[in-house]
């Protein structure tokens, strides 16, 4: 409270979630961005970190790792800290937390609180680890992630840098961070200076991928993070969870347009995971495809290079611009549509598909209604699907 400006509901769903050790963290830089509670201007900054009454009842007493795998990222993980569902790309995950940890984030089923002790992978899971990267050679680019290994020292990740980069088949190694958003002053001269160390142009790529959430987040300091990255031949680009807090007419246009000022390349946009958890935080697929098709595509194209994606549970990306990637196959009688997903190989190998159920449009205008939106800005999206 030292750091923003929490109302009474705010405080007392922070006790709960502690009191139901469900993970929580909030760096203070990132704190600093909150502004009035009554303005609702940072609602999507608030969001992100504030669990809300609705997450807190349904997860509450259950920390079944595995049952609350959504994602099946254990069916896809064929060794200890690796997670591989494309034949030439695999995730590490060393280490298994973060210094602020986010709502909805697709591995909460798994990491632990900030800073908490137990979250560094020890020497012989690394090894193992990367062992089995040596021995698979159709890998040719390695995610780092996990939680977020920039939390770890840089004498560790440098050491987990040098394994890598002494792997012949490997071209591309990947960091997965938040800490341009959270904690920006991370990214000291010796930091990024270790980091380029290991790119080889025409031979290996060092990449930044992080999370930049909503424009109130751009701020100077992370101009300055990426300009030391970007000055030292990294890439830095950027992978937007369209949640409703960010699904307001151009609001995810304009964030688009202030990352690439900084340097900073749209990747993906993914639709929220369809945990029950988080409903909340889901729009209509339909929202994604209106904000494409009227709002990003007025960006110049450099601006709007991201892809909008649907991450199928056990199966990957499902990109939502191809026709072939999903059917509507029904409609429930409270309007929500029914879609069937297909899995990225479908024309080269046998693959089971995934049904889900998306958000209904009607509760997602209500929902814009309350927020103070004219919805009748929105009423083209009964036509997208």
């Amino acid at each position: 409270a030292g750091y923003a400006d929490l109302s009474p509901d705010e405080l007392k769903n922070i006790d709960r979630t502690c009191a139901a050790a469900i993970p929580f963290g909030v760096t203070p830089y990132y704190a600093s961005l909150f502004q009035s509670p009554d303005s609702g201007e940072d609602a999507s900054v608030r969001a992100q970190v504030l669990f809300p009454g609705s997450y807190i009842d349904s997860c509450a007493g259950s920390r079944d790792g595995y049952a609350e795998d959504f994602m099946l990222e254990g069916d896809t993980s064929p060794q200890d800290l690796i997670t591989r569902r494309y034949p030439g790309i695999v995730i590490l995950k060393p280490y298994n937390s973060c210094p602020q940890i986010c709502v909805y984030c697709q591995r909460n089923w798994e990491i632990k609180g900030p800073l908490e002790e137990g979250s560094m992978a020890d020497d012989e899971q690394v090894a193992s680890a990367i062992n089995w990267i040596k021995e698979h050679e159709a890998i040719t680019e390695v995610l780092i992630t996990g939680g977020d290994p920039l939390v770890m020292s840089d004498s560790r990740l440098r050491s987990i840098l040098t394994e890598l980069a002494g792997i012949g088949h490997v071209e591309r190694i990947r960091i997965g961070t938040r800490m341009p958003v959270t904690l920006p002053m991370r990214f000291t001269d010796s930091l990024c200076d270790m980091l380029a160390s290991f790119r080889q142009p025409g031979r290996r790529e060092i990449a930044l991928m992080t999370h930049i959430q909503h424009p109130t987040e751009v701020t100077p300091d992370l101009c300055a993070a990426v300009e030391k990255l970007k000055s030292r031949g990294i890439s830095v680009y950027n992978q937007l969870v369209f949640t409703f807090f960010i699904s307001r007419r151009f609001e995810a246009a304009r964030l688009r347009s202030l990352i690439r000022l900084c340097g900073v390349d749209p990747y993906y946009s993914f639709y929220p995971k369809g945990k029950l958890e988080t409903a909340d935080y889901r729009v209509p697929i339909a929202r994604m495809l209106q904000e494409q098709k009227e709002e990003s595509r007025l960006m110049p194209g450099l601006v709007r290079t991201d892809e909008p994606v649907y991450n199928v549970p056990g199966l990957g990306k499902n990109n939502l611009n191809a026709w072939q990637n999903r059917d509507l196959i029904s409609i429930r009688a409270n309007g929500a549509r029914v879609y069937e997903f297909h899995p990225w190989e479908k024309k080269i190998a046998d693959q089971r598909t995934y049904v889900g159920e998306d958000v209904p449009l009607l509760d997602y205008l209500s929902r814009l209604k309350k927020a103070g939106e004219d919805v009748s800005d929105y009423r083209s999206i009964w036509y997208y699907f």
